[in-house]
């Protein structure tokens, strides 16, 4: 009997750990099936190429920091993601249109290569898809941009390019500086009117502008919620890739000294801009050769998304609008 005993302690004792053991493999397969069920998640597609959420969160998570979810920079970043995302799919649409874009065996062949270089540091793809937080579609995305946009923007980045670009753009890049003046209307720290009475409010004043019943220094003291509206909105002297935002930037030098510009939306709120006085600059193009560069690669992704946009159908989810 004592030995009938002893096996039966024994076996509970084995049906003790196999339970424990069949727990932690549970647990572990349910957290690996929320990640591959994370990275499934779609929230948005062009034509067929599908955008997931898992890499665009990680992204925002890297610019966004410790920003409150619900901030307006934390929402602007959101959009900022998606829209990057989406650029990038169509563009890579509009270069298979024009034979651009790598082919299936092209990827295949980099998916491969990737497997080498993993297989040297011991780590399989999976583990490597796992720690990326994505999935293969994802990879075999990131791999056709990899190749496609150094083929097709190595046509255009060269010396004859960036000289031509510099002269169209001569005063985004020679040190030209430009004084200005603004009316800014906030759009996220005024309590006492909706978004949509502040654009209201700004096509109200910009008309009162054009009309001329009303001089800009004065409208900028009247309705301004910067406080260069106490000085008639004057700003001073700015640089194109200077302190302001760069929409404030592009439309103060889409200007001549007198112009008043459309309206402009940046994080701080709608600003109604005039130059005032312009110092033209002497950097070459050669000096300014990064920020030409930077400028094309902008400029060529615009041109592609553009057409891209024109073939393709693009689908937003709702949590994501």
């Amino acid at each position: 009997m004592l030995f009938h005993f002893h096996n039966l302690q024994s076996y509970l004792r084995v049906a003790g750990m196999l339970t424990v053991l069949v727990t932690v493999y549970a647990i572990q397969y349910e957290i690996q099936a929320q990640a591959e069920s994370n990275n499934e998640v779609v929230v948005a597609s062009v034509n067929d190429d599908r955008i997931f959420e898992q890499p665009l969160l990680e992204e925002l998570n890297l610019l966004a920091g410790d920003l409150a979810m619900n901030s307006p920079e934390y929402q602007r970043l959101r959009k900022q993601v998606l829209t990057s995302a989406i650029q990038r799919r169509l563009a890579l649409a509009y270069l298979t249109q024009i034979d651009q874009a790598a082919s299936a065996d092209d990827i295949q062949l980099g998916v491969i290569q990737l497997e080498k270089r993993l297989a040297l540091k011991q780590q399989s793809i999976e583990e490597y898809l796992q720690e990326k937080h994505i999935n293969r579609e994802e990879l075999h995305h990131r791999i056709a941009w990899q190749i496609s946009w150094p083929k097709y923007s190595n046509q255009f980045l060269n010396d004859k390019n960036y000289e031509n670009f510099y002269l169209r753009n001569r005063s985004q890049f020679d040190g030209t500086q430009l004084q200005v003046s603004q009316i800014l209307l906030h759009t996220n720290q005024q309590q006492d009117r909706t978004l949509v009475q502040t654009r209201e409010l700004a096509e109200n004043v910009l008309q009162q502008l054009s009309k001329g019943t009303i001089e800009f220094p004065d409208a900028a003291r009247k309705y301004s919620d910067s406080p260069t509206g106490k000085t008639g909105g004057a700003v001073g002297w700015i640089k194109f890739g200077g302190a302001m935002p760069r929409t404030f930037n592009e439309a103060a030098f889409a200007l001549k000294p007198g112009q008043i510009s459309p309206l402009v939306e940046t994080p701080f709120g709608i600003h109604i801009i005039r130059v005032e006085q312009e110092k033209a600059g002497a950097i070459s193009w050669q000096m300014a050769r990064p920020a030409i560069r930077d400028a094309m690669i902008k400029y060529l992704l615009t041109f592609l998304s553009v057409n891209g946009r024109k073939m393709a159908t693009v689908e937003i989810s709702e949590g994501w609008k």
